[in-house]
Formats: structure tokens, sequence, C-alpha cells
């Protein structure tokens, strides 16, 4: 009976570490020889020892069954460290700057598609990955586009994809061959509008957003005022929340008067959250701690845990030595209050940390 049971842990036990993904220890040349020969492609975890979303990604995702079924049937899956060995020479081929990043490779060793960052579940992993597989992948149209295809429908199609795999310059480049063929009626027309819309291929202060700003009525009557305001709304709350946040440090109370007034000049619609961070940039700006309290009370508790996590502590810390007794008080009830709130753990536990042991440090000397 011993022996039974004995054999039957050591098969479950095989068996869970079937189910998750298998990285073998190959070379890149040997895993794509490899691959051809099963007829895969090849996944790359691409990894630095010092990052902290590799680690979560390596010990809660990638060992999930559903995640290492999908990849052993797909792939074959190496990892390497990009400042260590044979890491050192992919990373610099396939120009890998942010980790963790995921590369799929043809068994040729082209690039088919690139995933970059961590994710909070195996389903939205796998999602991300599955990409590769999709005829409009970038991988894909990227032999089209290389054979001169340069029909404005496919254009937009590829630009697109090379947005979902983060081959982002390519992209840019793309794009901006699209926008100088376009007159100003097309630019401002629904077809092209995620160019304008999207960040990555068109960067704040870049000449696509110039554009955007100086026509922004063409615009809400081309693709609708709703997303237009958004987008517009999105890039000051870029840059107010910066100086909230402690990350620009050289805005002046007049730099902030100034986008203030450019804010009233573009008459926004359901934007008013911008108006609430001037006045809190102000308030702080100013020393005004009754000020700064009650628009924190009225700000936090409307966003999410993310925007708490990196807007709540700077503004408060910035005026330390300035509270009293009375209103360190009413921060820290403000602060359990958005305890009792938040979901993410982490940030649970910073805002713990703060009412304990930072808001009792923010009073006079």
């Amino acid at each position: 009976m011993k022996k039974i049971i004995l054999l039957l842990s050591c098969i479950f036990v095989m068996t869970s570490m079937s189910a998750q993904t298998s990285f073998q220890g190959l070379t890149l040349e040997k895993a794509l020889e490899q691959a051809k020969v099963e007829n895969k492609y090849v996944f790359i975890d691409c990894y630095t020892s010092w990052c902290g979303p590799c680690k979560m990604m390596a010990e809660k995702i990638l060992p999930l069954k559903e995640v290492g079924e999908y990849m052993n049937g797909k792939f074959v899956c190496v990892k390497f460290d990009m400042e260590k060995g044979e890491g050192r020479a992919i990373q610099q081929k396939y120009r890998v700057s942010a980790y963790p990043t995921f590369l799929i490779l043809d068994t040729d060793g082209s690039l088919l598609h690139t995933v970059v960052g961590g994710t909070a579940t195996g389903e939205e992993f796998l999602e991300k990955v599955k990409i590769v597989f999709d005829d409009n992948s970038a991988g894909k149209l990227a032999a089209e586009y290389d054979r001169g295809n340069r029909n404005m429908d496919f254009l937009l199609k590829y630009i697109k994809a090379l947005v979902k795999s983060c081959d982002l310059e390519k992209a840019q480049k793309i794009a901006q061959d699209v926008v100088v063929a376009l007159d100003d009626v097309e630019k401002c027309s629904e077809p092209y509008w995620f160019i304008y819309a999207n960040r990555d291929l068109s960067p704040v202060g870049s000449g696509n957003m110039v554009y955007l700003l100086k026509h922004m009525e063409q615009f809400r009557k081309g693709v609708g005022r709703k997303e237009v305001d958004s987008v517009v709304a999105d890039l000051f709350a870029v840059q107010l929340e910066d100086i909230l946040r402690g990350r620009n440090k050289i805005a002046t109370l007049a730099d902030v008067e100034a986008a203030e007034k450019m804010l009233d000049s573009y008459k926004l619609i359901g934007q008013d959250y911008l108006y609430e961070y001037i006045a809190l940039i102000k308030a702080v700006k100013t020393e005004n701690t009754d000020e700064t309290l009650r628009l924190c009370k009225g700000i936090f508790p409307k966003l999410s845990d993310q925007k708490i996590a990196y807007l709540y502590f700077s503004p408060l810390t910035m005026l330390q030595y300035k509270w009293n007794n009375k209103q360190k008080k009413e921060l820290v009830a403000l602060t359990k209050q958005l305890i009792d709130q938040v979901e993410m753990s982490q940030l649970k536990h910073s805002l713990k940390n703060f009412a304990d042991t930072g808001i009792p440090h923010l009073g006079a000397k």
C-alpha cells in the first residue's frame, strides 16, 4: 500500500511539473533547430535578476496549468538573463529595453511578436501571446509590407499590429508616413483618429499632438466630441499628475495658472477632475494646508487604486512640518477610509504604514 501511495504521489508531482511552462536549457540556436523539427515557434523569456515583475511572472503566471499546457504545445520555451552570457547578444539583437519582455521567434530567428510587461492573470498573458497566430499579427503583415504593399487600409492595419506587438519605433515611422500623405480633412476623420489618440504614436510635444490641439474643432466634427475631449483631458492629466506626484519639480504656480487658462479655452466636457487637480496643486504650492486637506477629502475617495498609489502620498509630504495636530488626525482618518476602500494588498499596507508612522512626522518641527 505504501508503495502504491508513493507511486501515485510521484505521478502527481510529475503531472504537475509537466503542466507548467517547460523552459529548456538550450542555446538559442539549438532552440530554433528544435522548433523547426517540432513545427513550433520559439518563446524567449527575457529577464534580469533585479526585475520584480519578472520574478512574479516566473513564480505566479508561467507555472499555471492552463498557461503551461498552451505554451508547451505551441513553443520551444527558453529563458535568458539579459545581462549575462548569450542573453546580452539577444538583448542587443532584438533591442530588448524593458523587463520582462517575451519574444516569439520564427524558426529562422525572425521576430514575430513581442509581449512587454507582466500580466495579472494567466488568461491575460495567453491573450497577448495568441496574437502571434492571428493572420493580422505584425510578424505576418511584415512580409507583405516588405514586398511593397502601401495600400492605406493595409498600412493602418499594420500600424495597429505593430502597436500590439510593442514595436513602437516602427509603428511611429509608418504612422508618420501615413499622416504626411493626408490632407486636413482626412487627418481629422475617424479612420486615422487612432494615430492621434494613441500616446505611443503621438507623444506629448510631438507634431501630431500639436496638430490635434490646433484643430480640435475639426476633430470633434470628424470623430466626436466625447472621444476627442477624453484624449485631450488625458494629456492635461499626465502633466498635472506629474506635478502632484513630484516628478515635475520645476513647474511654478504661474505655469499651473497658464495650464488652467489653456484648459478653459478647450471647454472640455465631463473633465472637472482636472480643475480639482489644479486646485490641489495651487493649495500645495501656496502651503495652504486647510485647502489641501479639504481637496484631498474630495478627490482621493473617488480615484482608482492605481491613482491613489502614485498620487496620494506626495502632496501631503510636500507640506511636511506644515500640518497641525488637528489636521494630522483628519489625515489619519482619511487614510483609514482609503485603506477600507482599496483592494490592492500592497497599497493597503503602504497606507497603513503612512497612517501609523508617516503622518505623525508631518507636523511642525
